[in-house]
């Protein structure tokens, strides 16, 4: 019986190479048995990928059958209230969210992020037409909507256009964090009470400028940063 002289797992007889780390396999007293019929496959098979259009064409469908049955149902079976759009909004919402796998070489990161904003915003539209109630999506939904995925669209560019170190970055997504935390919160009170005031936001906001603090304490300091990305291995 031979055994690995690196990782040190049991080897078959017919093995030339360990399995698990490739290790050349040298055992005078047992020589690898090249007559017996190996326990593994010779020829390396390899599954073919999805092509984007066939993925595109079964989620479209898979989408599209949900939204249509449920319509149905909501004619003819359960007819309580307009239910069936909720799930069309969604089964929408979903596709557009699907784009980036459907045209993975025709849209950009930036586009799908204001696409997939705009469904956001749609279908939370969808939802007040169907609850007209206090116009809570003019003043709280639609605002949120707009800031998050321009901030989205800001973090994006730290993190893939801009040439920046990942301390950077990770100190201006903790700001981002920080700043969609605040504007909620200032949305929702200025649309229930009228005025603003610091409550749970505030809690994110400290820890959030705490951590920038350390960050761009790190990035200031040369060694300081050698040392982290000697320790953190990049």
């Amino acid at each position: 019986m031979s055994y690995c002289v690196n990782c040190g797992v049991e080897l078959d007889a017919t093995a030339a190479a360990c399995p698990l780390c490739n290790t050349k396999v040298y055992n005078p007293n047992q020589p690898v048995a090249t007559e017996v019929p190996t326990p593994y496959p010779t020829v390396k098979g390899a599954v073919e990928p999805v092509k984007a259009k066939e993925f595109t064409i079964l989620m479209t469908i898979i989408l599209l059958t949900t939204a249509v049955v449920c319509v149905l149902l909501n004619v003819f079976t359960i007819q309580i209230g307009r239910w069936s759009l909720y799930v069309v909004g969604i089964c929408a919402m979903l596709w557009v969210f699907f784009i980036p796998l459907f045209f993975p070489e025709k849209t950009s990161i930036y586009t799908n992020l204001a696409l997939n904003g705009l469904s956001i915003a749609l279908f939370l539209a969808l939802v007040s037409w169907l609850h007209p109630n206090n116009n809570w999506y003019e003043h709280i939904a639609l605002p949120i909507v707009i800031l998050g995925t321009l901030l989205l669209e800001i973090i994006f560019i730290f993190v893939f256009m801009l040439k920046s170190s990942m301390i950077v970055k990770a100190a201006v997504s903790m700001a981002a964090i920080a700043v969609i935390c605040v504007a909620t919160e200032m949305v929702i009170d200025l649309h229930l009470r009228g005025y603003f005031y610091l409550r749970w936001s505030a809690i994110v906001l400290t820890c959030c400028v705490v951590i920038d603090i350390i960050l761009m304490t790190i990035y200031l300091q040369e060694g300081l940063r050698a040392e982290i990305r000697r320790r953190m291995h990049f």
